[in-house]
């Protein structure tokens, strides 16, 4: 089932994942990694990912800690029109493969990587051109059988763990998708590199793949939203997983 990217009706933001350029300027983030399979269910999902504590006996819910993603970029940019951010850079979508064969996902070809994956949990951020967008894709393994009330309150908890400090957070309410995933909005008001105030609006979708929990997450400045939908639904519905593969 195709999923799409939803908006909030609330001011959204996004700072701590993103180093938001301004108009004028430019950059890129860092760093890289890569067969995949079909998945059982349907692919698309968005969602980024806690980093949980293996324990011996599964918790009711999987209790994650937020997951470290820090965008390195040293380029400096140049000062930017009052209050404007550059627009994001979605270039041709070329097909990304793990090497683990756990997951694939269509990305465009001009976005860097940064790849922060441990030996048990896979953590991979794409950034365009420009700092202002992002994908990423966090996914550990988990024998348990979880409830959609355990995932939800999985995203959540990472959601707030690691963005709830930031200004002007907000979640929406989660909303099942018909592929079995769930989805949760929000955001929160970052700061671009010219000092100007930008909300920037998250899609989170978590959902369980047999041993697989794999959370996706698209980010983008709120005021960019409606005219990267369409492009970021297409990233979206291209992610799949393979239930077979290990990530170990």
């Amino acid at each position: 089932m195709l999923r799409s990217l939803r908006r909030m009706v609330a001011p959204l933001s996004l700072a701590l994942l993103l180093s938001l350029a301004a108009c004028g300027g430019g950059g890129q983030a860092a760093a890289p990694t890569s067969p995949p399979a079909p998945t059982e269910a349907p692919a698309p999902t968005r969602t980024p990912r806690p980093t949980r504590e293996p324990t011996a006996e599964p918790e009711p819910t999987a209790e994650p800690e937020p997951t470290a993603v820090v965008l390195i970029d040293d380029t400096p940019t140049s000062a930017p029109a009052a209050g404007e951010l550059q627009p994001v850079d979605i270039g041709p979508l070329e097909t990304y493969a793990h090497d683990s064969g756990v997951f694939q996902i269509d990305i465009p070809n001009n976005w860097a990587i940064q790849d922060s994956s441990k030996p048990d949990e896979l953590i991979l951020v794409w950034t365009d051109p420009s700092r202002n967008g992002a994908v990423i894709v966090d996914i550990y393994e988990d024998s348990s059988t979880y409830t959609d009330d355990d995932l939800t309150s999985t995203l959540t908890k990472y959601l707030e763990n690691s963005f709830g400090s930031q200004p002007d957070f907000f979640t929406d309410d989660p909303t099942p998708q018909t592929d079995g995933s769930i989805l949760i909005v929000w955001g929160y008001t970052a700061t671009a590199d010219n000092g100007v105030n930008a909300d920037l609006l998250g899609n989170t979708f978590i959902e369980q793949r047999g041993n697989k929990i794999s959370l996706l997450s698209t980010l983008v400045p709120s005021d960019q939203f409606d005219s990267l939908v369409d492009q970021t639904n297409e990233i979206i519905n291209a992610y799949s997983i393979d239930t077979e593969a290990s990530i170990q």
